[in-house]
């Protein structure tokens, strides 16, 4: 029974390796760098419901304007053992404008993550460190020597928050890194920065509103594997200037 518990932890242990440790790393025959940026507005709508036990069920629309085109539908069970702690795991419907609409495999994709939360209240201030484990899945025609049929990414999000005395408002900021799990060859890497500062009202006990700035550095490898078995490597750089609102309803 132990032999057979060993193999099959060492079978989802090889699952989850990147596939550049797996087999041999293609030779780079030519390596060039891109770069843009833009701006863009999302706007996100939430409607959490709390029951007993410190469960939470939350349901979330976010619409990204262009250049993006997409949209994300999330549905997530929270739940808080005690009161610094709190779990949650998630599903999120993503649709991308940008890919046509004659094939659903294209412009539709799926996302599962789990997040682990731990919070401290110092006085007005509010500090919190989440981990968010995501498994992406996308079921469109992609070169496997290219692309994963599913990417891993470990989200790690530090958020502080200032609540102003004799008022409804809070200041937010957070800073955010996306770091790859099992990206195709030549090694993991931070493929998002986000820091954001923002502006949060609350309405009344049930409604709140925030406003906020977010700086979203990306940064991806695009891998061309050519007819004799080497590659063609392109950084990417994106800069993204986003303008955030977001309304929130408790039940």
């Amino acid at each position: 029974m132990m032999k057979r518990g060993r193999k099959i932890l060492l079978g989802v242990c090889v699952w989850l390796l990147p596939v550049g440790l797996l087999g041999e790393t293609p030779a780079v025959v030519s390596e060039e760098t891109s770069s843009k940026q833009h701006m863009e507005g999302h706007v996100i709508a939430s409607f959490v419901k709390s029951f007993d036990h410190g469960l939470k069920l939350t349901l979330e629309e976010e619409i990204r304007s262009a250049p993006s085109h997409r949209s994300h539908t999330t549905i997530s069970l929270g739940y808080t053992p005690i009161e610094y702690l709190s779990l949650s795991a998630g599903y999120v419907l993503k649709l991308y404008g940008n890919q046509g609409w004659n094939d659903v495999n294209k412009f539709l994709r799926h996302r599962v993550n789990v997040d682990v939360t731990g919070q401290v209240s110092l006085g007005q201030w509010k500090l919190s460190l989440r981990e968010r484990l995501m498994l992406d899945a996308r079921a469109d025609e992609i070169d496997l020597r290219e692309k994963n049929r599913v990417d891993y990414t470990l989200r790690s999000r530090l958020q502080a928050s200032y609540s102003i005395p004799s008022t409804p408002l809070s200041i937010v900021g957070k800073m955010e890194l996306f770091n790859t799990l099992n990206a195709k060859y030549y090694g993991q890497y931070i493929s998002e920065l986000r820091p954001e500062l923002g502006l949060q009202w609350k309405v009344n006990k049930k409604n709140t509103l925030n406003l906020a700035y977010r700086y979203n550095y990306v940064y991806s490898r695009d891998i061309d594997v050519l007819e004799s078995g080497m590659v063609a490597l392109t950084h990417s750089y994106t800069h993204k200037h986003i303008i955030l609102l977001t309304y929130k309803f408790d039940w």
